[in-house]
């Protein structure tokens, strides 16, 4: 049988029970994790749907809306017992090109910068702006900056927008007003793009607290919020998802929210083997739109995985981790959780001439490489 899964979840967010609920006044929180022993996995097609079971289904990653072959029969009750789960497994990928291996090139992949609306701006964005314009440090440091190509910022570039305090006094007024909401983070964001992309070019994408849509996949940043760094042509606001070439090297990533959505569904803490099965499902948000927003589409999905990236990076996650994917038929596909950088003052780098990742540290003590005590795990 082939179809799309379905999981009957009583712990997953239900729009029809908010609405029949009369006492209801705010959204309730969404909860850690979805998964409960009440579930009830189903497969549907055109058809219908039918109940799905079997001892298989435990070692699966199974979350609503991944396309799946499924081997086995049906029983007596209705429901249909699963032998086996088949896969699409992973797309055809475009050759990686030859790289110049003496003068490496490199992308760097940051997200969460967070920045707030105190006026003072905090001493790490300062060191990342200072490194990546090449004004900081010795003249090492200089060189390791300018082999540079691309810089990826991967959401939540800003906080979410707080009210100023009203102490007008008067009459109150409801309703949004634009005019009790501080700027100061947007310029405060502006001011450091400005500087960055002065010697590189910088690709921006909105994350869940930027100003952008929340549906996915979430439109560019509108370039008028960035008043002088708009007028450098190599600033780019881009959407989230964010397929680019640098150098012929493919780079596919999110800001967050598609892998943070999957992890509600499964019983893992794993979220490096997470955004690898993306690549086997062939799609990076299947959940949507059941429990991540999205916007409608009735004739093609967007999320689908069409060509395999040699980069698959996913952003504002809790660490740092990558892995390497090796897939059946040459295919090779560096995956990468970056952290984010408010939190950890971590920033990586991805060589685009062999694809290994490494991170960099900064704080208030300096610029320094991040220790890997990890191993790279390398997955046939």
């Amino acid at each position: 049988m082939l179809g799309t899964i379905y999981l009957e979840m009583p712990a997953k967010p239900n729009v029809m029970n908010n609405l029949q609920d009369d006492n209801s006044i705010i959204n309730p929180e969404t909860p850690a994790k979805y998964k409960s022993d009440a579930d009830v996995v189903s497969l549907e097609d055109e058809s219908g749907r039918v109940e799905i079971s079997g001892h298989c289904l435990n070692r699966e990653l199974l979350v609503t809306g991944m396309i799946v072959g499924i081997l086995g029969k049906e029983v007596a009750t209705g429901a249909f017992e699963a032998i086996d789960v088949c896969l699409p497994g992973m797309a055809d990928q475009d050759p990686l090109p030859e790289q110049d291996t003496q003068h490496p090139k490199y992308v760097a992949l940051l997200s969460g910068l967070n920045i707030g609306a105190d006026d003072q701006l905090d001493v790490k964005n300062q060191l990342l702006s200072e490194f990546l314009s090449g004004e900081l440090g010795s003249s090492a440091d200089e060189m390791s900056s300018a082999s540079i190509s691309r810089v990826i910022l991967a959401g939540n570039s800003v906080t979410k927008a707080t009210k100023k305090a009203d102490n007008t006094k008067g009459a109150k007024k409801y309703g949004y007003d634009a005019s009790t909401f501080s700027a100061s983070p947007m310029l405060q964001l502006d001011e450091i793009l400005q500087d960055i992309c002065s010697s590189i070019d910088v690709d921006i994408m909105p994350g869940p607290t930027d100003p952008s849509p929340l549906h996915l996949p979430q439109q560019p940043m509108h370039t008028a919020m960035f008043k002088h760094a708009h007028q450098l042509s190599t600033f780019h606001s881009v959407t989230n998802p964010y397929w680019c070439k640098v150098d012929n090297v493919t780079f596919l990533g999110t800001s967050g929210q598609n892998i943070d959505d999957i992890y509600r569904y499964v019983d893992t803490a794993d979220r490096i083997k997470l955004a690898e099965i993306c690549m086997y499902w062939r799609h990076m948000a299947p959940s949507a739109p059941d429990t991540l927003w999205s916007y409608p589409f009735n004739d093609r999905d967007p999320f689908i995985i069409e060509k395999t990236p040699h980069v698959y990076f996913i952003g504002n996650q809790p660490q740092f981790e990558d892995s390497l994917l090796n897939g059946p038929n040459g295919q090779k596909v560096r995956v990468i959780l970056v952290p984010s950088f408010a939190e950890t003052g971590i920033m990586v780098l991805v060589n685009l001439s062999t694809l290994e990742c490494s991170a960099v540290h900064f704080s208030e003590n300096g610029i320094q490489p991040v220790n890997e005590d990890r191993m790279e795990t390398d997955n046939e």
